[in-house]
C-alpha cells in the first residue's frame, strides 16, 4: 500500500459516487520485484537525501495509519466509506474471474495496478474494464508519466480514464482532463494533483456509466511510451531545474 499518493485518489473518488455501489476494493501487492531491488531502484531515482526523507516519511505514515491516527493507506480510506477491502497477489486467476462473475461486476476500475491484466480479465466485467492514467493519452504511456511530462517541459499534465485492451495504456478514451504545471511544480506536487484529478474523473465516469450518458472516443494524436526513469535521467531532470520533492 502506498501511503503518499493513492489515498488521495480515493479521498476524491468515494464521496463523488452517486448511485453506483463499489462492491470491493482489491489491493494488489505493491511490488512485482524483490524489496531489495525496489529499494535500489528508489535510491537511484531519489538520490541519497531524498531517498532518506522518503523512507522516514513512509515509516512514519505507516505507523500513524496502523494506529488509526490518519488515513495513509487506500485500505483506511476504503473502510472509512464502508467499502470492503481484499488483498491479493494476483488478479489473473480463475478465482478472481469467478468472483467477478458471481458478484455480477459491471465495471472493473484499475488504478496504478502492479499487474498487467490478461485478456480474459479484461473481458470479465459486464460493461467496462477501465484504467486511470495520469497523462493526456496517447502521450506519455508507460511508467511515471508525470515525471516525463515535467522532464519534457510540458505546461499541463493530463488525466485519462480509458477502456483497457491488451496493449498498455491503449484503448478508447472515456474521459480526459488536464491541469497546469510550470517550472516551479515539483514532481511530488504533480503526482498529488494528478491523483486527486484522477479520482474526480474516475467518479465522474462511473456516474456517467450509471446514468447511461457515458461516451467513448478514439485515442488520436502523437503517441509516446516511457519506462521508469534511470539515475542519469533523474539527474538531467534536476539539472533542468526541476525538483522531486
Amino acid at each position: 500500500d502506498d501511503p503518499y499518493y493513492m489515498p488521495l485518489f480515493f479521498e476524491e473518488f468515494f464521496p463523488r459516487i452517486d448511485e453506483a455501489v463499489v462492491e470491493q476494493m482489491t489491493v494488489l501487492d505493491l511490488l512485482d520485484e524483490s524489496t531489495l531491488c525496489f529499494a535500489k531502484r528508489m535510491f537511484d531515482f531519489y538520490g541519497p537525501v531524498n531517498f532518506t526523507r522518503r523512507a522516514l516519511g513512509y515509516a512514519g505514515r505507516t505507523v500513524l495509519d496502523t494506529l488509526g491516527l490518519g488515513s495513509y493507506s487506500v485500505k483506511s480510506v476504503a473502510r472509512a466509506y464502508g467499502v470492503p477491502v481484499e488483498e491479493r497477489s494476483d488478479v489473473n486467476t480463475d478465482a478472481y474471474l469467478t468472483w467477478i462473475e458471481e458478484a455480477n461486476i459491471d465495471v472493473l476500475l484499475s488504478v496504478s495496478a502492479s499487474q498487467i491484466f490478461q485478456e480474459e480479465l479484461l473481458e470479465a466485467p459486464n460493461e467496462y474494464c477501465l484504467n486511470v492514467h495520469t497523462a493526456k493519452l496517447p502521450k506519455y504511456r508507460g511508467m511515471l508519466p508525470t515525471f516525463w511530462a515535467l522532464y519534457h517541459g510540458e505546461n499541463e499534465i493530463g488525466s485519462t480514464v480509458h477502456t483497457m485492451v491488451p496493449e498498455i495504456d491503449k484503448g478508447k478514451i472515456v474521459n480526459q482532463t488536464t491541469f497546469p504545471v510550470d517550472s516551479d511544480t515539483t514532481l511530488d506536487q504533480a503526482i498529488k494533483r494528478g491523483k486527486r484529478e484522477g479520482g474526480k474523473l474516475a467518479a465522474k465516469t462511473i456516474n456517467e456509466i450509471e446514468d447511461g450518458s457515458v461516451t467513448t472516443s478514439e485515442m488520436t494524436g502523437k503517441s509516446s511510451y516511457f519506462s521508469f526513469p534511470t539515475r542519469e535521467e533523474r539527474r538531467k531532470f534536476q539539472r533542468r531545474g526541476y525538483r522531486l520533492l
